[in-house]
This record gives structure tokens, C-alpha cells and sequence, in this order.
């Protein structure tokens, strides 16, 4: 299964990057700066970015939503469409990232949460009926809900600016994620439009 794939692809460059990062050697191969492929430099990284993690934690966290959104998209729409949308979530979100901050020289990202975002965002324009858990939220939250606070709150953040999340790119990946589905499913947007609408009512 392409989902099992991808992550595998994912542990892989993420073992590579933490081994390299532990011996302060070629660990800025791993990393995307936006300032540094403006000059021309370090594009290997703007790619490996998106498999590399930070930390175990955050590997695992990617992982484990892959691992729980990606079978509904495979399934739904075929390996091939599957990784057109997490590949196309992923370049989305280096375009808007790099347009954003190709003028700073302190800005870094790694990690596949962008393109995971869009795996998400592509899920639920699938199933819409289903619910997104968490584990600090004691309740299942219905995917359009879970969607439209994904998206106002990655906006906020955005907008805030600071901390260490690239909320800009999770916001790109998501929203690229959910065109993409809604063109490519054979239904398209309308079930997604179906249970806003009785969530609505």
C-alpha cells in the first residue's frame, strides 16, 4: 500500500536526518530556508525537508496521521491520486512558504506536516461523515468542524507569527489537499456540502 510506502519513505530520511544532525554533519541538507534557495543554495534541502522530522515526537505524530487519513484516500481514490495530492500539498506549501519568507535569513522548516495536512483535508472531502479524535479532546469532532477551526486557527497563528510550527505550510497543504479531492472524487465537493448542510440545520 502506497501509505505504508510513504511512510516508510518518511522513517527512512528522518533516521538518515537524526543520525546526521547528532554528528553536526550535513544536517542542513534536511532543512528548507527559503533564504538560502533564493541564493541559489541548498535544494536538496527544500526537498529532503519533507520527509525529515525534528524529533522523534514529531515523526511519530506525522506518521500516526498518515497512518489513520492515508488508507481513506488511497482507497478512495486510487495510490496514484494519492500521492498526486500529498506530492502537490507538499510543492504548494514550498511555493507559499518560499514566496513568504524567501527574505529571511532565520527561517527554517522540515517535517511532512504539510503534506500530511493535504492527506487530511483530502479524507474528509471522502468521508465527511466521519469524526477526527484527538487525544487532549475528550469528544470526536465532525470532519467539516475539524476542517473550518483547522483552517481559522492556522490562519491565526499564521498571522501571529513566532513559535517553532510552520503553520503557514499545514495551511497550504490542507487547502491544497481539499481542491485537489474535490476535483479528483467522483462525487466531488457535494458530499463534504451535504453534511455541512445538515450539520447546519
Amino acid at each position: 500500500m502506497l501509505t505504508y510506502l510513504l511512510i516508510g519513505i518518511n522513517v527512512l530520511v528522518s533516521l538518515i536526518g537524526f543520525s546526521r544532525m547528532n554528528r553536526g554533519a550535513g544536517e542542513r541538507m534536511f532543512v528548507f530556508s527559503p533564504s538560502e534557495v533564493f541564493a541559489g543554495r541548498n535544494y536538496l534541502g527544500m526537498f529532503l525537508s519533507h520527509f525529515a522530522h525534528a524529533d522523534g515526537t514529531h515523526l511519530l505524530f506525522n506518521m500516526m496521521t498518515l497512518y489513520s487519513f492515508g488508507p481513506v484516500v488511497e482507497f478512495g481514490l486510487g495510490a496514484v491520486s494519492m500521492l498526486l495530492i500529498y506530492l502537490s500539498a507538499g510543492i504548494f506549501s514550498t511555493l507559499f512558504v518560499y514566496y513568504l519568507h524567501r527574505a529571511d535569513p532565520k527561517y527554517r522548516a522540515l517535517g511532512a506536516s504539510d503534506s500530511v495536512s493535504g492527506i487530511i483535508f483530502a479524507a474528509i472531502v471522502l468521508l465527511p461523515d466521519m469524526s477526527v479524535y484527538f487525544f487532549f479532546v475528550p469528544v470526536p469532532i465532525p470532519a467539516p468542524l475539524f476542517a473550518v477551526g483547522y483552517i481559522v486557527l492556522s490562519t491565526y497563528l499564521m498571522r501571529r507569527g513566532g513559535g517553532h510550527i510552520s503553520h503557514e505550510a499545514h495551511l497550504a497543504g490542507a487547502i491544497s489537499g481539499l481542491l485537489l479531492a474535490g476535483l479528483l472524487a467522483p462525487e466531488g465537493f457535494g458530499p463534504l456540502l451535504h453534511r455541512i448542510q445538515n450539520l447546519l440545520t
